[in-house]
C-alpha cells in the first residue's frame, strides 16, 4: 500500500467513532390517555415538536401491552404493574399556535408498515421502520405500536398521540369521541423514544426543542490533525 494511503482506513474509523459519540441523542417522554364516559370518547395528547434547525430523527412508540387482542397473552412491558391497551395512533400537524385545523394535518402513522404511509415533501418526509427496529423500545406487538423515522424542515408542529382513531374533525374539537380502549379501562399509558445521531432534544412539559448537535471543538481539532499528517507525509513523499 502507498505510504500516504497507509493510514486512511484507521482515521477514517477513528473520526466515524467521534463523530457517532458527539451526535448520539436519545429522549423519552411519556404521557396517559383517558376515557370519559360522559363525554363517550377519550382524551388525546398534544407534544410541542419545534425545530430549531431542520434535521431527522427516528419516533418509537410503545403502548400496546399484548401479543394479540386478549389479556392473555398481555405483558407489562412499561411496569407500572398494570396492563393497559392503547392502540396508538399519532399524527403530524404544523403548530399555527392557535386552533388545530384539519389544514394544518401533515401526516398519519398508525402502525408499523400500516397506516404509515411515506410522505416526502419540502415540510416533511417520513416512513415506517421495521418490525426489528420498532421492537427496539421493548414493543411485544408486531405491529400495533408505530416507529418510524422523520424530517422536519424547522418550524413547529404538533405531534397527537391518540387511540385508534382519531378524525381531523374530532382533532379540531380536541376530543375523540365515540372512541374506548380494547379493554374495559379508564386510561391507557404510552412512551415515545426520540432518537437522532445529528439532532438535540430539549424537553419542557410537552415541549421538545429539536436542534443540530454541534460537532465538538475536540473533534474538529482531530480530524484537522489527521488531514495534517497525511499533508505533511505526501510533502514527504
Amino acid at each position: 500500500m502507498h505510504q500516504k494511503f497507509k493510514y486512511l482506513p484507521l482515521a477514517a474509523l477513528i473520526l466515524s467513532s467521534l463523530f457517532s459519540t458527539a451526535n448520539a441523542n436519545t429522549v423519552t417522554v411519556s404521557g396517559t390517555i383517558l376515557y370519559d364516559a360522559v363525554r363517550d370518547g377519550t382524551t388525546f395528547d398534544r407534544w410541542n415538536i419545534n425545530m430549531l434547525n431542520a434535521g431527522n430523527f427516528n419516533v418509537n412508540v410503545l403502548a400496546f401491552e399484548s401479543t394479540s387482542n386478549e389479556a392473555i397473552d398481555a405483558s407489562d412491558i412499561n411496569g407500572d404493574g398494570e396492563f393497559t391497551y392503547l392502540d396508538p395512533d399519532t399524527y403530524f400537524y404544523k403548530n399555527t399556535h392557535s386552533a388545530l385545523l384539519e389544514a394544518d394535518f401533515l401526516a398519519r402513522c398508525d402502525d408499523i408498515e400500516n397506516n404509515c404511509n411515506t410522505i416526502d415533501t419540502p415540510t416533511i418526509k417520513l416512513h415506517s421502520l421495521s418490525e426489528i427496529e420498532g421492537a427496539e423500545d421493548g414493543s411485544i406487538h408486531f405491529r400495533r405500536d408505530p416507529a418510524f423515522n422523520v424530517t422536519l424542515a424547522a418550524g413547529d408542529y404538533l405531534y397527537l398521540m391518540a387511540d385508534y382513531r382519531l378524525s381531523t374533525s374530532d382533532a379540531e374539537e380536541g376530543f375523540d369521541f365515540g372512541n374506548d380502549f380494547k379493554i374495559d379501562s379508564d386510561h391507557a399509558d404510552y412512551q415515545i423514544t426520540f432518537s437522532s445521531n445529528t439532532m438535540n432534544f430539549d424537553v419542557s412539559g410537552n415541549t421538545i426543542n429539536v436542534s443540530a448537535v454541534p460537532v465538538p471543538a475536540a473533534v474538529w481539532l482531530f480530524g484537522t490533525s489527521i488531514l495534517g499528517l497525511f499533508a505533511r507525509k505526501k510533502l514527504v513523499s
